[in-house]
């Protein structure tokens, strides 16, 4: 009895750790790669805020590539999404300032001040669209964000493409870029079960 026990966990703990690899690798792989392409609007999804309402650098890294996505003209319009974390103010209105620091026009940004999950800022972008008629949005996150964003963003029934901030230290650091990769494994996990258990 107590091999047939040890066995099977040894078997659970194998199953794990398969699973865990090719979840990892799937969105390591993902995160490489810049699906940008012209759309209606840029969603840039919030990050921290740090003291003094400054951006943490993987805020500033979304914005920049946002910005930089805009300038090339890939969209129009910027939907900033980001609430109130633990620091004021609010994700997106951090957002906003860097945006206007850079020279982009204020009527081309939509703030999103209520989200406080990836799913919140989908749904939200998803009303927006319908809103003003738009048919596609072009996503900016963090690159280990990319994949699960995407799939959120299908499941609302989007038209959406990934644009990563490869600069960001999340994924130009090694041992960030292990830990939040590995992180989100669980969140997609997570987001997986749910969405077996209440259909979107």
């Amino acid at each position: 009895m107590f091999h047939l026990i040890v066995g099977l966990l040894l078997g659970l703990v194998t199953a794990f750790a398969f699973l865990f690899a090719i979840t990892y690798r799937t969105i390591d792989v993902r995160s490489t790669r810049d699906g940008g392409r012209q759309a209606d609007v840029i969603l840039v999804l919030g990050s921290a805020v740090w003291p003094d309402e400054q951006p943490s650098p993987s805020l500033r890294a979304r914005m920049n590539r946002a910005i930089d996505l805009y300038r090339d003209g890939y969209a129009p319009y910027l939907i900033l999404s980001g609430g109130l974390g633990r620091y004021p103010p609010e994700e997106a209105e951090v957002m906003r300032r860097l945006a206007l620091e850079a020279g982009i026009p204020q009527e081309v940004l939509l703030l999103d001040k209520e989200a406080h999950s990836t799913w919140e800022s989908i749904v939200k972008t998803e009303e927006i669209l319908e809103e003003k008629g738009w048919g596609s949005v072009l996503i900016v996150s963090d690159p280990f964000h990319i994949y699960r964003a995407l799939l959120m963003a299908q499941d609302a029934g989007l038209v959406a493409y990934g644009s990563p901030a490869l600069d960001s230290p999340t994924y130009t650091v090694p041992a960030r870029r292990a830990f939040y990769t590995s992180r989100e494994v669980l969140a997609l996990w997570w987001y997986l079960i749910q969405r077996l258990w209440t259909p979107v």
